[in-house]
């Protein structure tokens, strides 16, 4: 009698290796990729304040004498396009009632707020919301005079969701 060897697949044994060996590989590949996505989260709202402050300097030098009426107002406004992730103008009680990630112009407090889709602080890992405001300052110029300029100023965290 010829036995004939059988020479396909693997065992069960060996199955169950290949699919631990998978998840565990497939683990670390999630967990990394969440890390560079938090990363491109967080440059891009940093990209974003840039260009508001660039904003404001802009239209605060083209038209000085508005500077005091642009203090407390959505800076968004001063873009050409906002921002993708610009959810627009809400009067928050609670930031965890708006569901998704981004942008959000406060009318209570005249604030604009990220909201994460996290619940911490980019970096820091505070249960904490970034909160800007366009603010009016005042500097010292030639001949004792005090020039007026804006800023986007970070005025501090709402409490988080």
């Amino acid at each position: 009698m010829i036995r004939v060897k059988k020479t396909g697949g693997f065992t069960r044994y060996e199955f169950a290796i290949v699919v631990a060996i998978t998840a565990a590989l497939s683990t670390i590949l999630l967990h990394r990729m969440d890390g560079y996505r938090r990363a491109a989260e967080e440059a891009a709202a940093r990209q974003t304040v840039a260009a508001l402050r660039t904003a404001l300097q802009v239209e605060a030098a083209r038209h000085p004498e508005t500077a005091a009426t642009l203090a407390g107002q959505n800076p968004m406004r001063l873009l050409a396009r906002p921002p993708a992730d610009y959810l627009g103008e809400f009067a928050l009680a609670e930031p965890g009632r708006v569901a998704r990630n981004g942008w959000v112009f406060n009318l209570r407090d005249k604030t604009l707020v990220y909201l994460t889709s996290e619940r911490e602080r980019f970096a820091s890992g505070k249960s904490e919301l970034p909160t800007f405001k366009v603010e009016l300052t005042r500097t010292p110029a030639d001949a004792g005079k005090q020039m007026m300029s804006l800023a986007l100023n970070e005025v501090g965290v709402q409490g988080g969701r």
